[in-house]
């Protein structure tokens, strides 16, 4: 645990951070709600292996390699999963999309100049968060689901090891957000 993280609060669904960049993710999960943290499980894990190749690639904005250093919410700040009792693990778009949940998101992203929604649900809060003057880009989602899905790989399962393909992953990832966000302050 990073020196900075020890002095955050957290719940399961924010992190106010200290840097103004934030990462935008679906929904607080098990993991999350077991743990009082956003992305608690592999989810975060991913996003700490991208942030040490975004932070060597623009560290002006990327001022740490830790996770909890930056703001971190969800499009959906209540925990869901099956395992939590609930028949679905996401939320509905039209939950997303509700005006209070969409002012709370927008509340909790004061401060920030550059937002990174990561995954299809919280690319549903794109348009409200471009009109607050952020510099906003969608990516895929930085779990595994959607790095095995968004990233397909030409090497052998038998040439590279699991962890080796999802490191692979993580860094195109990465790669992903750096040019995403290259080409919306060159506009």
């Amino acid at each position: 645990m990073s020196h900075s993280s020890q002095l955050v609060s957290f719940s399961a669904h924010f992190c106010r951070g200290r840097l103004p960049v934030a990462f935008v993710f679906s929904v607080p999960g098990t993991e999350e709600a077991l743990k009082g943290k956003p992305v608690a499980g592999d989810t975060g894990e991913n996003l700490d292996l991208a942030l040490v190749r975004l932070h060597a690639a623009h560290p002006s904005l990327f001022g740490s390699m830790h996770r909890y250093d930056y703001r971190i919410t969800n499009a959906f700040s209540e925990p869901i999963a099956v395992a939590l009792g609930h028949t679905a693990s996401e939320a509905k778009n039209t939950e997303i999309r509700n005006p209070q949940n969409v002012e709370r998101v927008c509340q909790e992203l004061q401060g920030c100049s550059h937002v990174v929604l990561c995954g299809g649900k919280a690319k549903l809060l794109l348009e409200p968060l471009i009109k607050s003057g952020k510099v906003v880009v969608a990516v895929s989602h930085v779990g595994n689901k959607g790095l095995n899905k968004t990233f397909k790989l030409k090497v052998s399962d038998t040439v590279a090891s699991s962890s080796f393909r999802r490191k692979m992953r993580v860094g195109l990832w990465a790669d992903d957000v750096l040019c995403r966000l290259g080409s919306e302050e060159a506009a």
